[in-house]
């Protein structure tokens, strides 16, 4: 957070419309507890600061820069190497630049590159900057937008992107690989972690009569992992390196209804989404634990189906917005097995069901400041039970209020 802090000090003075620049964002400080499995956790803190410095060369041309940081400093499962880690505290930092082309026929032209950074406290005396699992990623990519109409009436925006992103666990690295030779066990490769990503997507929205909204985002994701070796059954690692494909597809469906007289005018809109998902992968996995031996093939091939109904009720005569979402998930694993709790192997495939709602309220206190709430409750189940490595059963909850200013 101090370099992207630093790097918009130095952008500032020339926002104040000099030169055309124009510097705009906003930073929410939330302080607030988290409770995890029945247990709560001391008082702890929660910030996102956005930042975007934009520059208008002319009414075809131009460029933003944008910089976030989010603190988190409550226990959370994140998903990493292929199942769910939990994690007493994170910061996620991210910079990026995109130049903006415009062309007639309402084409523009956007390419685009960014460094992200993420660091993970797995244990409260952890040192930042020390986590096995922090990586940074770079990004690149092109976007060709298109903003036309649908019919006569109905405007309509389409994108097509292409991305790569090259993903660096900056400190994870296999034992294996490191003590393999004197072992003289099998080498699976060193920074098995690492990989490279090509994904191509297009996203399109059309404003329907009537205040209806509809946007869908369909993409295609192959990354490779240039220093993970493939697995045999027979404990051997293959020449060939893992890859995986993703693909997913998610429709949203918006409207905002008519204005409620009642409690001064409330103007509610309400949304449902759905996706789809889908990973395929040639890595397999040998539990070599003598108790219960197993190869399992296609290790982290998953479909996975998601629909989230919400509602946003915004109340004008005193300027309230209440937003709530409702998540619910069903993944299934099409080989992995479920295990019980001593770690024997059952005959059904692993599944896991996971729920999330979560609440916020903003009220505006003096024009560019407002107070905010934040709440959340998650559960996720499963017909797994052994959790030595990644948890699939697990209840959150977390409440937050504090401030956001805009800038």
């Amino acid at each position: 957070m101090k370099k992207i802090i630093a790097a918009l000090a130095l952008l500032a003075p020339a926002s104040a419309g000099a030169g055309g620049y124009d510097l705009s964002g906003k930073l929410d400080l939330f302080g607030g507890q988290y409770f995890f499995q029945g247990q709560s956790g001391a008082l702890n803190g929660y910030g996102v600061l956005d930042a975007q410095l934009s520059k208008s060369y002319s009414s075809s041309s131009g460029f933003f820069v944008s910089a976030r940081s989010v603190y988190t400093g409550f226990k959370q499962v994140n998903e990493l190497s292929g199942g769910g880690t939990l994690f007493q505290q994170s910061l996620d930092t991210s910079l990026g630049g995109v130049w903006i082309k415009r062309y007639e026929g309402g084409y523009s032209l956007k390419p685009r590159v960014g460094v992200k950074n993420e660091l993970f406290r797995e244990t409260k005396d952890e040192k930042w900057g020390e986590g096995l699992y922090d990586f940074t990623r770079y990004e690149g990519g092109l976007t060709l937008e298109h903003k036309t109409r649908w019919g006569l009436s109905t405007p309509w925006i389409w994108q097509l992107s292409w991305d790569a992103y090259y993903t660096r666990y900056t400190r994870f690295k296999s034992l294996a690989s490191q003590y393999g030779q004197e072992l003289a066990a099998p080498d699976p490769g060193e920074r098995v972690l690492d990989s490279l990503t090509h994904q191509l997507s297009y996203d399109t929205e059309l404003d329907l009569p009537g205040f209806m909204k509809a946007d869908l985002l369909a993409s295609v994701a192959l990354a490779g992992y240039p220093d993970q070796k493939v697995i045999n059954s027979e404990g051997r690692y293959l020449s060939s390196k893992r890859s995986d494909s993703y693909m997913a597809l998610n429709l949203g469906l918006s409207k905002r209804y008519n204005d409620i007289e009642k409690l001064g005018r409330v103007r509610p809109v309400l949304g449902v989404s759905v996706g789809l998902a889908n990973l395929i992968s040639n890595q397999n996995h040998l539990d070599t634990d003598p108790k219960h031996l197993k190869f399992i093939r296609s290790f982290y091939d998953y479909s996975e189906v998601r629909a989230a109904p919400n509602a946003q009720f915004t109340f004008l005569s005193c300027g309230l917005v209440t937003r709530l979402t409702y998540e619910f998930a069903v993944r299934n694993y099409s080989e992995r097995l479920a295990q019980q709790s001593d770690g024997t192997y059952t005959s059904s495939a692993l599944a896991q069901y996971s729920q999330n709602f979560s609440f916020e309220a903003s009220y505006p206190l003096y024009r560019t400041l407002d107070a905010k709430l934040q709440g959340s409750w998650s559960a996720s189940r499963s017909n797994n039970r052994y959790e030595q490595v990644y948890r699939y059963n697990y209840n959150s909850s977390t409440y937050f209020a504090g401030l956001e200013w805009r800038f």
